[in-house]
C-alpha cells in the first residue's frame, strides 16, 4: 500500500460485488470492511477474494460492531469476546491482520469495578489475537483521550492500537481532536476521515456532516497527523445512505488529495 492511501469504510452486505464495484468507481484501492456473520461462508469469502483481486483493492482492517454495549458492560462482555473470536477467524481466512471497533463506554474512573473487568476482557482478546498475529485497534470517541490512554497502558498488550476518528471526539463531546491526537499518536495505526458538529446540549450526540464542514477543522487536523509522521491509510467514513453519501465521499476524496498534495 502506498503512503497515505485514501480509502473508505464500507459494508459488503447485501452485495459484495456492488460494494467493491463502487469502491473501484471511486478510484480507491484500500478499504475497511464491517464484519457481518453473513459474510463468513465459503461463497462470500471467495467472492471477496475474487473482487478485491480484480480491482486491486486491499482490505486494511475489519470493523467489529459489538452488541449490548460492548466490552464495557457486564451484559455485553462475553458476547463481544465471542464476536471478536468469529471476526478473527474471518480475518484469518482473508489474511487480514487488523480488527477495530468501539469497546463501549470505558469508565473514566479506574477505581470503578467495571473498568478492571473491561481491561481484563481486552487482555483476553489481545492475547487470543496475538496467536494469529492480529492486532485490535480501539476506535476513539466514547471516552476522553486520557481515559483511553490509561486503558491502553493498563491492558499492556503490544497488539492493542488506536483507530483515531477525530469526529467522534467532537460528536461525543469528549475532547479536542488535536490534543487527543498528540496524546494518543504513539498508538495510532489507522484513522477515519470524518467530520461532525458538537452536541447542542450535554448528554446528546452531535451531528455528523460532510468532511470539511464540521468542527473538526479537518484540514489542520490532517496536516497535524502527517506532521507527526503518520503514513498509513486515510479511511473516509460517512454514515448516511444514498446518493448524498456517494457525493460526500467524492468530495472528501478531492479534499484529502488537495491537503495531501500540498503537505507532501
Amino acid at each position: 500500500m502506498k503512503e497515505l492511501e485514501i480509502g473508505v469504510i464500507i459494508a459488503l452486505e447485501p452485495s459484495v460485488s456492488d460494494a467493491l464495484t463502487l469502491v473501484n468507481k471511486l478510484g480507491l484501492s484500500t478499504i475497511q470492511i464491517i464484519y457481518a456473520h453473513g459474510l463468513d461462508n465459503t461463497i462470500k469469502i471467495g467472492e471477496i477474494r475474487t473482487m478485491t483481486a480484480k480491482f486491486d483493492i486491499e482490505i486494511s482492517s475489519i470493523a467489529c460492531v459489538f452488541p449490548n454495549g460492548g466490552l464495557a458492560t457486564e451484559t455485553g462482555r462475553g458476547e463481544s469476546i465471542r464476536f471478536t473470536q468469529m471476526a478473527a477467524a474471518f480475518a484469518r481466512k482473508l489474511r487480514i491482520q487488523r480488527l477495530q471497533g468501539h469497546v463501549g463506554y470505558i469508565p473514566e474512573d479506574p477505581s470503578d469495578a467495571n473498568y478492571m473487568d473491561t481491561v481484563k476482557a481486552m487482555q483476553c482478546i489481545c492475547d487470543a489475537l496475538a496467536d494469529a498475529e492480529i492486532e485490535f485497534a480501539v476506535e476513539t470517541g466514547k471516552e476522553t483521550a486520557i481515559c483511553l490512554l490509561r486503558f491502553i497502558r493498563d491492558v499492556d498488550r503490544p497488539n492493542l492500537k488506536v483507530n483515531f476518528d477525530p469526529a467522534n471526539m467532537v460528536l461525543y463531546g469528549t475532547g479536542d481532536p488535536f490534543d487527543a491526537l498528540d496524546l494518543l499518536y504513539p498508538y495510532v495505526d489507522g484513522v477515519h476521515c470524518k467530520d461532525g458538529r458538537a452536541p447542542m446540549s450535554p448528554g446528546t450526540l452531535g451531528l455528523e456532516v460532510a468532511l470539511g464542514q464540521g468542527d473538526v477543522r479537518f484540514h489542520d487536523w490532517l496536516v497535524r497527523l502527517i506532521h507527526l509522521g503518520y503514513r498509513g491509510p486515510l479511511t473516509i467514513e460517512r454514515e448516511i445512505a444514498g446518493d448524498e453519501r456517494i457525493r460526500d465521499i467524492e468530495d472528501a476524496i478531492s479534499l484529502i488529495r488537495a491537503i495531501r498534495h500540498h503537505k507532501i
